[in-house]
């Protein structure tokens, strides 16, 4: 079981029928008159907890919304030998082990249209309570997989046809320059270090974002949020 907390990731919880036990602050039932019967509709039978209560059990971000869900689904790497180009897009992180980063990326992937995150079972953030407020119900909509090898993977998938995205303060490529008919898979590297030399070698691409200030890099949750932005407007692009 996992503890998740928050109105935004109770309710994608609630909407994607997880197994969990329900905790609402008071006041929540009283202020809002549909919240008991849409839990009703939804087979759920909250228990309802004072804020003091609220607060000893989920800490002070719960806005008066908390549960004990059933662990997140984590897919086997065996997803990759059969997840072919058409089943969406892929991000592949190398080394995030910040749970804020992680739910922050989580949150882009799914704003922008991305399927499967792969992570390396060794120096990642795992799936936690923090990683999972953090992306504000988003985990529940993206498929994650850990896997004992990143280069494997990207392997097996190019195998199925995509293309490798690396992310590199000294890439020569924009991202709304890449042909929209390629599938790709996107790497982006950890908070201190960036992508590791072997997956730099393993990209078909390396992505660089356009800086004109003084800080010559960012954290990896907001270079993860702008260059998905982007790799979209290759399809908007495509379309017009």
């Amino acid at each position: 079981m996992i503890k998740i907390y928050g109105k935004n990731c109770v309710y994608a919880a609630i909407f994607n029928h997880a197994k969990m036990d329900i905790y609402v602050e008071d006041n929540q039932i009283k202020k809002d008159k549909n919240l008991s019967s849409l839990l009703h509709d939804k087979g759920y039978k909250p228990t309802i907890l004072s804020k003091n209560e609220m607060d000893k059990k989920f800490g002070n971000s719960h806005q008066g919304f908390g549960a004990l869900r059933e662990d997140y689904q984590i897919y086997d790497e065996s997803i990759l030998n059969d997840f072919k180009v058409e089943e969406g897009r892929v991000l592949i992180l190398d080394g995030i082990q910040d749970p804020h980063n992680l739910g922050a990326i989580l949150r882009s992937v799914d704003a922008f249209g991305f399927d499967l995150v792969i992570l390396p079972k060794n120096r990642s953030a795992s799936i936690n309570e923090v990683s999972a407020h953090v992306s504000t119900g988003a985990i529940e909509y993206v498929k994650i997989v850990y896997v004992n090898s990143l280069l494997t993977a990207i392997n097996k998938l190019k195998e199925n046809g995509f293309w490798i995205c690396g992310t590199d303060a000294k890439g020569d490529t924009l991202a709304t320059d890449i042909d929209p008919k390629l599938s790709l898979a996107v790497i982006i590297g950890s908070e201190g270090f960036g992508m590791s030399k072997t997956l730099v070698n393993a990209s078909d691409y390396l992505i660089t974002i356009p800086m004109v200030g003084h800080v010559n890099s960012l954290n990896a949750s907001v270079s993860t949020g702008i260059v998905l932005k982007d790799l979209c407007k290759r399809k908007w692009y495509a379309l017009s």
